[in-house]
């Protein structure tokens, strides 16, 4: 019954399952997501004027926030919180009609890591800070279903050829228009849960 059904997508809470594969059943959730922050000591270019590098109370000495993957590499134990648990359990709930799957103990849960943009937009472009270094990011969980026409696309832009249509969309947004990393907020349409959660926070609470 369940290796014939369609993937299964809530776009009001970005909680979706799949078809099981190999006796799997993935339940999942597309989120806002965690931030995990810490420190870097990569120095900014000071024509670079941030948020961050403005209010910084040891400005100065090139410390400034980022938020790094916390992942099973480093972590073998690693589970999602308990915020993210009962999300999954509301979708087996709704979507799947069959109650002895609705409690039956997850086999293992994994966190994804998204790099964000606030458009949900790639960022295929120059630097405009660095010379020489040309970026190309900001997935935002949907990358992976363009990898077969997206490199063409990334050599266009690197040889200044960007299509027409996606010059404005794929840019790198003015300085002045750039939002702090932590509060940077993905609204495709698509997120469940609730932006700007910390992941030490709903660790604690698990």
């Amino acid at each position: 019954m369940l290796g014939k059904m369609p993937t299964l997508l809530n776009m009001s809470t970005g909680l979706f399952i799949i078809p099981p594969r190999g006796g799997e059943l993935k339940v999942a959730r597309h989120a806002y997501g965690y931030l995990n922050p810490t420190t870097s000591l990569l120095p900014l270019p000071a024509t670079l004027t941030t948020k961050y590098g403005e209010d910084n109370e040891n400005k100065g000495n090139n410390e400034h926030p980022i938020s790094v993957p916390l992942t099973a590499v480093t972590q073998p134990d690693l589970i999602i919180p308990s915020e993210g648990s009962d999300a999954l359990r509301a979708a087996l709930r709704e979507m799947i009609p069959i109650p002895e799957l609705h409690d039956r103990p997850f086999s293992r849960t994994k966190l994804c890591w998204y790099t964000d943009t606030p458009t949900g937009d790639f960022l295929i472009d120059h630097h405009p800070s660095w010379d020489g270094l040309f970026v190309a990011t900001g997935g935002s969980g949907h990358a992976f279903k363009f990898l077969p026409v997206l490199g063409e696309k990334i050599v266009d832009c690197v040889l200044g050829q960007c299509p027409p249509q996606f010059q404005d969309k794929w840019a790198w947004k003015h300085v002045d228009h750039v939002t702090a990393w932590d509060t940077v907020v993905t609204e495709d349409g698509s997120r469940g849960g609730l932006p700007g959660l910390l992941l030490d926070d709903e660790m604690g609470k698990s």
